[in-house]
C-alpha cells in the first residue's frame, strides 16, 4: 500500500489483467507466459481516431518455462513487468512511454519470437553508424560489443529491426524464431516506420541503451508576471548504460562512433515547449498516438518550459462599483433560490456544495458581508455531515485495500456513483468539495478548523503531493509525461485510459492549489500551480485545439476543434452519456471559475462559435440553439461571454 489506480498502465492490476498496455508507439499484451507486440495501424473518422489492437509479435520461452506475470515495479513515469516460473527462468521489462525499442531482459530464457505474419526476409544489420552523437566519452566500447542487428520484413511490408547482446543465432521457422539453450541478455524490438532505410540509419546509433528509471522533478518557479512566469519540467531516465549516472559512453567503430544516450519521442505538447538541441534533426518518420505525431529526441533528460498562469480565488479583473450593486441583487437571488441539495451521490453533492462556495466567494468580493455569513454556515452545514458527523446516506470510508477514500455505495457496486468505488473520476468528485474547503478556509478559518483534517484527507486522495504517504498513492490521476490526468480507475478497457471532462480535471488542481494557498502551504500551492497549468496546457492541445491543429493532430477527416473522450489509444467526438454536440462542448467547460479562463480562449471561442450554420454544422451557435431544449445552453453562452 498504497496501491496505484489510475495510472496509463492500470489494465496490468485490475480484473484479470489481459487487456494491453499503450506505450506509445506501441500496443503491448502482458500474457502470464510471455508478451505480444503490435505497433498501432490509426484511422481517421468524422466523429473518432481509433486505432487497431492487433499485435505483430510474440516473446516468449521455447521451453515453457515462464509461467507467471507480476508488476514488481513502479516509479514516476512507467511501470516494470517481471515473468518467471520453474527454475531460474526470468524475463523482464520496463515499459515507458516514448520509447522506439521494447527491451526484454531474458535470464536462463530459451527465447522464441513469433509472429502472426509471415517472415518474408530476415537481414543482418551492420554494425556501422553514421555520426557521432557525443564526443565526450567516459567510456570507449569497442564496436564488437554492439548488440547484433537484424531487419525483418514480414508479409505486410512491415519492417522491424530486432537487436540482441549477447547475440541470439535465430534460426526461422516459417513465422517463428528460436534459439536453441538457455540465453542471459536482452532482445530489443523496433519498428522502422514509413521510411525504414533512414529510421534504422538513426535507430542503430542508440540501439541497446534503455531505460530502467525514470523520474520527474517540477523546477521553481521562475520569472515574473511582467516577464512571464514558468516551470521547467524535467524527465531523467536513468538507462542500463549509465555510468556514475551520467551517460557519456559512446561505441568506437572503424566509420564513426554512436551515442549509449537514450532515444525516446515526446508529445506535440513537449515539442511547443521543449529545447530544440534534444530534437533529432535527421529525426524518426511514421510514429505516432492518439495525440498526432512522436517526435524523436536525443539524452536521458528531457526538459520543456511550462508557462504558467497566475489564478487565484476571484477574477483577474477588479468588479467596477456599478457591477457590484447589480451582482449584489442577483447574488441574493441566487442565495435564497440555489442553495439547497438534495443529491445523495458525492459527485453531485460536491457540486452543489461547490456551487454555495461559489456565491460565497462572490459575496466576498462584492462586499456583501451579511449574506456571505449565511452561506459560509450553509457550507458548513452542507459539508458536517460528509465529513465529521458521517450522517449522510452514502458514507465516505477509507478502503485499506487500495489506499483511498470512497462511497459506501459505491464500495458495494461498482456501477454506484459514477464507479467511484473503483476509483473512477475522484478528482473530479473531491475537486468540488476541496474548492468549498478551499473558499470556507481563506475567510473563515475558525469556523473551518473541524473540516480540515477530513477535507486534508480528500486532497490526499486525489492529489497527494507526497511519495512518502502511506495511506494514499502519490497524484492519483495525473500523468506528467502526457501532461493530464486519467480517469477509468479500477475499470480494465482494451483503448486503455480516458478522460472526457478537462473542466473538472482542471477544477480539481485549481481546487488543491486555493486550498493550499489558504492554509498558507507555499510550497505545496506552487506544486498544484504547476500541475494545474499542465493540465489546462493539455486540455487546449488535445480536448480544445483549433480546427487547423486538430487536422494536424488527428488527420483531415477530424475537423472539430473539441473532443469528447481522449483516450489512450483513441480520441472520441462524443460523451459518455449521449452524441449531441453541445454535451461534447458542454462537459469540457464545467465549472465555470476564474480557472476556466485557462481552458477556454477567446480565439478559439469565435472559431467555435461558428455563426454561419452552413458551414460547421458542429459549431457552438447551433450547439446553443439546439441545446436550449435540455439545459446545456448556459454553458455555450457562459463561453461565449468570455
Amino acid at each position: 500500500l498504497p496501491l496505484a489506480t489510475n495510472k496509463w498502465w492500470q489494465n496490468l492490476i485490475v480484473e484479470k489483467g489481459v487487456d494491453p498496455i499503450h506505450p506509445y508507439p506501441y500496443i503491448v499484451y502482458c500474457n502470464t507466459n510471455s508478451t505480444k507486440i503490435g505497433f498501432p495501424k490509426f484511422t481517421v473518422a468524422p466523429e473518432h481516431v481509433t486505432s487497431d489492437m492487433s499485435s505483430e509479435w510474440e516473446l516468449g520461452d521455447a521451453s515453457g518455462a515462464l509461467t507467471q506475470r507480476k508488476v514488481t515495479n513502479t516509479d514516476a513515469l512507467g511501470v516494470e513487468v517481471t515473468w518467471t516460473g520453474s527454475g531460474s527462468a526470468q524475463m523482464r521489462s520496463r515499459f515507458y512511454k516514448g520509447m522506439p525499442f521494447q527491451t526484454f531482459e531474458l535470464k536462463g530464457v530459451t527465447p522464441i519470437l513469433r509472429t502472426t505474419n509471415a517472415i518474408i526476409k530476415v537481414e543482418p544489420v551492420q554494425r556501422a553508424v553514421l555520426s557521432a552523437r557525443n564526443t565526450e566519452a567516459q567510456v570507449t566500447i569497442d564496436a564488437a560489443d554492439m548488440p547484433a542487428m537484424s531487419k525483418i520484413t514480414l508479409n505486410d511490408n512491415s519492417q522491424w529491426l530486432v537487436a540482441s547482446k549477447p547475440e541470439i543465432k535465430w534460426k526461422q521457422n516459417e513465422g517463428t524464431l528460436t534459439q536453441q539453450g538457455a540465453y542471459t541478455g536482452f532482445v530489443q524490438l523496433a519498428h522502422l516506420g514509413d521510411q525504414p532505410q533512414n529510421n534504422i540509419n538513426v535507430l542503430q546509433q542508440y540501439v541497446g541503451t534503455y531505460p530502467i528509471e525514470g523520474t520527474v522533478t517540477y523546477a521553481q518557479v521562475q520569472g515574473s508576471d511582467s516577464t512571464g512566469r514558468s516551470s521547467n519540467i524535467v524527465y531523467v531516465y536513468k538507462t542500463n548504460t549509465d555510468v556514475d549516472g551520467d551517460t557519456k559512453q559512446v561505441y568506437n567503430t572503424t566509420s564513426a562512433s554512436t551515442t549509449m544516450q537514450l532515444l525516446s519521442f515526446v508529445l506535440p505538447h513537449h515539442v511547443d515547449k521543449i529545447s530544440n538541441n534534444t530534437i533529432l534533426s535527421t529525426g524518426l518518420s511514421g510514429y505516432r498516438s492518439a495525440k498526432g505525431r512522436l517526435t524523436a529526441v536525443a539524452g536521458n533528460t528531457i526538459s520543456y518550459n511550462q508557462p504558467l498562469e497566475r489564478v487565484s480565488f476571484g477574477g483577474m479583473r477588479a468588479i467596477g462599483d456599478s457591477d457590484k450593486e447589480r451582482l449584489k441583487q442577483q447574488l441574493l437571488k441566487d442565495a435564497a433560490s440555489s442553495t439547497t441539495v438534495t443529491a445523495q451521490d458525492p459527485y453531485f453533492y460536491g457540486k452543489g456544495v461547490a456551487r454555495v462556495a461559489r456565491l460565497y466567494q462572490i459575496a466576498q468580493e462584492v462586499g456583501d458581508k451579511t449574506t456571505a455569513a449565511a452561506l459560509g454556515t450553509k457550507i458548513v452545514n452542507l459539508l458536517t455531515p460528509w465529513l465529521v458527523s458521517m450522517s449522510n446516506n452514502d458514507t465516505l470510508v477509507y478502503d485499506a485495500t487500495w489506499g483511498g477514500i470512497v462511497s459506501t455505495l459505491g464500495i458495494s457496486d461498482p456501477s454506484q456513483d459514477f464507479g467511484q468505488g473503483r476509483y473512477n473520476d475522484h478528482h473530479f468528485h473531491y475537486g468540488y468539495f476541496l474548492y468549498a474547503g478551499a473558499i470556507l478556509a481563506k475567510y473563515d478559518i475558525n469556523t473551518f478548523a473541524p473540516l480540515r483534517e477530513p477535507m486534508n484527507q480528500l486532497l490526499r486522495d486525489y492529489a497527494n503531493p507526497s511519495y512518502a504517504d502511506t495511506q494514499f498513492p502519490y497524484m492519483r490521476h495525473f500523468d506528467p509525461y502526457d501532461g493530464h490526468s486519467w480517469a477509468a480507475g479500477l475499470f480494465s478497457f482494451m483503448d486503455g485510459r480516458n478522460q472526457e471532462s478537462t473542466g473538472e480535471a482542471i477544477n480539481a488542481y485549481y481546487s488543491a492549489y486555493l486550498y493550499a494557498t489558504a492554509l498558507g502551504f507555499e510550497d505545496t500551492a506552487a506544486f498544484y500551480e504547476i500541475v494545474l497549468n499542465m493540465e489546462a496546457a493539455s486540455g487546449r492541445r488535445y480536448w480544445h485545439p483549433m480546427r487547423s491543429q486538430s487536422k494536424d493532430l488527428y488527420g483531415d477527416a477530424f475537423s472539430h476543434n473539441t473532443v469528447g473522450i481522449v483516450w489512450s489509444s483513441k480520441v472520441d467526438y462524443v460523451t459518455f452519456f449521449g452524441a449531441d454536440t453541445e454535451f461534447v462542448y458542454g462537459i469540457q467547460m464545467l465549472p465555470f471559475t476564474p480557472a476556466t479562463r485557462m481552458l477556454i480562449r477567446p480565439d478559439w471561442v469565435k472559431e467555435a462559435w461558428c455563426p454561419d450554420n452552413s458551414t460547421c454544422a458542429d459549431g457552438m451557435k447551433t450547439a446553443a440553439q439546439h441545446a436550449n431544449k435540455n439545459g446545456w445552453a448556459q454553458f455555450l453562452y457562459s463561453a461565449y461571454a468570455m
